[in-house]
């Protein structure tokens, strides 16, 4: 059994290996999107791996292949895919929140593949600050924020999970 934590819902629960992360959410109630039926042809099932991406299943083409039409990077996940293979942490990606368009224009500017990490980081960020809405004034130093603080971690799975744990206020 591996014990599999969901946030922001702070749900627990001891898992059977071999158990898709999408089953495991299941059976703890916690209802994740996947219109696919879990087939690896959308990415509505999305999750990012805050702690343990070595307990799960390597990523195979056919999910490697929806990340990256998706355009999510490493820490995201496709629960449908994704096999629990012993503890892991994992974080449900809170709705998106709405940006102005001026806003939109400084992440539209970003590469592919980190947009979608930053706008994660941006919005947490701004959840916590009260903000309902991103604007250009808030946008702008954000941004080069979250992109400065992923270019210092590279590819580093660890330092990049303390970073999601950090701005997603996981314990």
């Amino acid at each position: 059994m591996a014990k599999v934590s969901f946030y922001p819902s702070g749900k627990v629960g001891e898992i059977p290996e071999g158990t898709s992360v999408l089953d495991a959410s299941e059976k703890l109630g916690i209802e994740l999107r996947h219109d696919c039926g879990g087939f690896a042809t959308c990415s509505t099932c999305r999750i990012m791996v805050v702690d343990g991406v070595k307990n799960l299943t390597e990523i195979d083409l056919d999910e490697e292949n929806m990340l990256e039409e998706a355009e999510l990077p490493n820490p995201f996940r496709l629960s449908c895919q994704a096999l629990i293979e012993g503890d892991v942490v994992l974080q449900i990606p809170e709705p998106e929140m709405q940006w102005s368009k001026g806003a939109l224009r400084e992440l539209d500017a970003l590469p592919l593949m980190s947009r979608a990490l930053i706008r994660v980081i941006v919005e947490a960020r701004a959840r916590a600050g009260g903000e309902e809405v991103i604007l250009p004034d808030t946008a702008i130093p954000a941004v080069e924020k979250a992109k400065s603080e992923l270019d210092e971690i590279g590819n580093d799975p660890v330092v990049l999970a303390a970073l999601v744990k950090e701005v997603c206020g996981i314990p």
